[in-house]
């Protein structure tokens, strides 16, 4: 595994732990001013605002990623995951698993993610 490689898991398990804690200070950090989300809950995407914006509705208790799959192209980065996550919106359950592609940019010497895109794994696998 490549610094590079290692620095992006660091930021995406950083990203996730900065939204359990409603950190905005850190979020705002690891967002890019473009960043948008392309989620497997909504038929919107989100930009960073309304992204930020969810930190008053929705608690994640917890998260696990697995599944790593980065390519790193100079400057920019294409990060695929698994994201396991126990969390809540409004006081209801939300717990899920989604298969993640994130966009990362190195600017000034440091990451910055730009895009998001979630989908729900299917419950077989490609090839049954």
């Amino acid at each position: 595994m490549t610094t590079d490689e290692q620095e992006l898991i660091d930021l995406q398990v950083a990203w996730m732990d900065a939204w359990r804690r409603e950190d905005r200070e850190a979020l705002e950090a690891i967002l890019a001013p473009e960043f948008t989300l392309t989620s497997a809950r909504t038929d919107q995407i989100a930009d960073r605002a309304a992204w930020l914006g969810l930190l008053d509705r929705v608690k994640n208790e917890s998260f696990e990623y697995s599944d790593f799959r980065i390519d790193v192209f100079d400057d920019a980065a294409v990060v695929r995951s698994r994201l396991s996550q126990v969390a809540r919106v409004d006081d209801q359950p939300w717990n899920a698993t989604f298969m993640l592609t994130d966009v990362w940019i190195r600017r000034a010497g440091r990451w910055q993610v730009v895009a998001r895109h979630s989908s729900n794994p299917p419950a077989r696998a490609f090839t049954d």
